[in-house]
């Protein structure tokens, strides 16, 4: 897969907590020597294809710090709406979040979760457009490591609804605060389909 594209973005506060941006993307995405054997919904995407989309995003912003929080939450939901000339048609909300708790002096409790589903519009979701999780979003997983898979070539297919979500708490080490090092016990979760 080669992509290449162009994006516009703009966002402004509403108060102190809630902010929006808009967002405007045209990518173009070429797909070849795509094995014979591989996923019908792979081999169906083969050729170049052109995505026109518009965001939306709505956040509100609590927490103490954006880079460490140490306490107070944060949500966010994004909508994205392609069809705007390009070849994907749909509609795709996705929604996030995450709350963070000062257990004791510098232990820190973080919970957090994201969610999201694709709609079609007029066309069937493409591979591309799919939910793929795994890596960041579920660590000790490879990136599309987690979600439906092709019977019989085991390729990731992608989902058109996913979750995740994280429990974690960030603990000191004993170091110097200046080295910014911590400790973290984390879980995390997910699935796609």
């Amino acid at each position: 897969t080669s992509r290449t594209g162009l994006r516009l973005r703009t966002g402004y506060r509403i108060t102190e907590e809630l902010r929006q941006n808009w967002q405007y993307s045209i990518k173009r995405s070429k797909i070849d020597d795509v094995s014979t054997t591989a996923a019908a919904l792979i081999q169906a995407e083969l050729g170049t294809k052109y995505i026109s989309e518009i965001s939306h995003t709505i956040k509100y912003d609590h927490r103490d710090s954006r880079l460490n929080p140490t306490e107070g939450y944060f949500s966010s939901l994004r909508t994205d709406i392609a069809g705007l000339g390009g070849h994907a048609k749909h509609l795709r909300n996705t929604l996030k979040g995450a709350y963070y708790y000062p257990v004791s002096d510098d232990w820190i409790l973080q919970i957090g979760g994201k969610t999201g589903y694709i709609f079609e519009l007029d066309k069937d979701i493409g591979f591309q457009e799919r939910y793929f999780i795994g890596g960041d979003d579920v660590r000790g997983f490879a990136t599309a490591g987690v979600g439906p898979r092709d019977a019989p070539t085991k390729d990731a297919l992608g989902g058109e609804w996913m979750y995740t979500g994280t429990v974690m708490l960030n603990f000191p080490l004993g170091l110097p605060e200046e080295f910014e090092i911590k400790g973290r016990i984390f879980t995390d979760f997910g699935s796609s389909g």
